[in-house]
């Protein structure tokens, strides 16, 4: 490969690497994610209003790609336009969970998030005294804690980080909302005071096919990703998966769950756009079936490969 050709190559990649990151930044509301934002609402006010008194919590379970992080960082976004965040005041905090958390892990988490340089220094009574400290001194009014299921639960009952997680809400300083996939049901399941202290589950189920409300919730959901990609400017024109009959086979392939959507759209564009193309097509919905999906073991066929290849 010349050197000349080398460069074009690059170039192009900078091109569609700004382009892949605008259409990443996008966040479509959503329904289901709307009714998250609205619960989460609630629990941060509650929560204002009953400082001292024993905290409630949030359960929030979906599969990889059900956008519940996308919808958490939006409610963050929401929440720090109205009421910023600042060095001395943190409204809601989001810790990410390694896997194999114990309870002394999850509250270095917790530190590390408010940028606490001396996280690991302290027994686990040590670093919870500090927690409720930050929480205390930063306003914090929610604490979400996403990747729920890299909680290690099965240390035995002197160790058990349900009773931990019971605890904290318990000293009435913070609510709380656990993010995270089916995994993390059995944490639940096994401690029914900690389910006590909980709201209503507000679990972000696949959409089911069969059910008419949940087609027209996803061929709405695909039909602003494809506005999104011309309003953005990633392409000039704008797409018709429906009519070209693709809905059924994308409902197939991301299984219903709207953030699988987003990530075949993602792998679909930089085909696309590779190879010149004005708009999405069939063709690029198929190579990103292939070369993502089916990679990924999210289907085992792809249900676009016959007409795309004939």
């Amino acid at each position: 490969m010349s050197v000349r050709s080398e460069q074009t190559r690059a170039e192009l990649n900078d091109g569609i690497a700004a382009k892949i990151a605008a259409f990443k930044e996008v966040f479509i509301p959503y329904p289901i994610h709307m009714s998250l934002h609205v619960e989460l609402d609630y629990l941060q006010k509650l929560g204002r209003q009953t400082v001292g008194q024993p905290q409630m919590g949030l359960r929030v379970l979906g599969p990889t790609g059900s956008g519940k992080t996308s919808a958490i960082l939006a409610y963050i976004a929401a929440v720090e336009r109205k009421r910023p965040r600042t060095a001395t005041f943190v409204p809601v905090l989001k810790v990410d969970l390694e896997r194999g958390s114990t309870p002394k892990k999850f509250m270095m988490s917790i530190l590390q998030a408010y940028g606490d340089l001396h996280a690991g220094h302290g027994n686990e009574l040590a670093l919870k005294i500090r927690v409720f400290a930050c929480f205390e001194r930063f306003g914090t009014e929610l604490l979400i804690v996403d990747e729920f299921q890299h909680l290690n639960y099965r240390n035995g009952v002197k160790n058990d980080v349900t009773d931990t997680l019971k605890g904290m809400l318990d000293a009435g300083i913070v609510p709380m909302a656990f993010l995270g996939t089916e995994e993390a049901s059995p944490m639940f399941v096994r401690n029914l005071q900690l389910n006590g202290r909980l709201l209503p589950p507000c679990d972000l189920n696949p959409l089911s096919a069969r059910r008419p409300e949940h087609q027209r919730l996803f061929a709405t959901f695909v039909a602003k990703l494809e506005r999104v990609v011309v309003d953005r400017g990633i392409l000039p024109q704008i797409s018709d998966l429906a009519s070209d009959s693709l809905l059924p086979g994308l409902f197939q392939v991301s299984g219903g769950v709207i953030g699988r959507v987003c990530r075949l759209f993602e792998a679909a564009l930089v085909h696309a756009l590779r190879r010149g193309a004005d708009k999405l097509e069939r063709i690029d919905i198929s190579w990103a079936t292939e070369h993502w999906a089916m990679e990924q073991a999210f289907i085992n066929r792809n249900p676009f490969a016959e007409k795309a290849h004939g």
